[in-house]
């Protein structure tokens, strides 16, 4: 059986004592304001977590905002492809291919978006000002008042934060 060597002391460490409670009159205070701190410094890691998320989850938010001109462009550009079918053949399948070609790229973006949690604000349903912006009203009776007409720009969410609303066409029948 090995002897156990006693501890060297450091000397540059405090020696501890163990003082009982009924000694401290200050023990109680001492041992909240430690507690409170535990508890604040476990706050600051669950804020600092979420901030991580947060920053994480809306970090391209000025690159979408910057990109959104163009997609509304690309997105202008589809609504008015040519009608090909007056075409001469070998022509119309150069056309056929290059719309092929549109169309994908169009699905590439819609993919891409989707992915980092990029959204369209649905625009067949009722108004809501937290999600859409009214640019004009209309009236027509078919309707019901406060009903989406039109869309004029398309309007997106970057998860559930609304990076534009879409500017829309209200019913408004008075």
């Amino acid at each position: 059986m090995k002897d156990k060597k006693p501890k060297k002391e450091n000397p540059d460490q405090p020696k501890e004592e163990i003082v009982p409670e009924a000694d401290c009159p200050k023990c109680a205070e001492y041992i909240a304001g430690w507690k409170r701190a535990i508890a604040d410094y476990e706050n600051l890691k669950k804020q600092t977590a979420e901030d991580k998320k947060s920053f994480s989850d809306y970090a391209h938010e000025q690159l979408l905002n910057d990109l959104l001109p163009a997609v509304d462009q690309f997105e202008t550009a589809l609504k008015f492809l040519p009608d090909i079918s007056q075409l001469p053949d070998p022509h119309k399948k150069q056309i056929e291919n290059w719309l092929i070609g549109i169309k994908a790229v169009n699905q590439l973006w819609e993919q891409s978006f989707n992915e980092i949690g990029l959204i369209k604000i649905p625009t067949d349903c009722e108004f809501d000002p937290n999600l859409h912006t009214a640019i004009s009203q209309e009236s027509d009776p078919e309707q019901p008042d406060g009903a989406i007409l039109r869309t004029v720009q398309t309007g997106y969410k970057l998860k559930t934060k609304v990076l534009r609303p879409a500017k829309v066409v209200v019913n408004s029948i008075t």
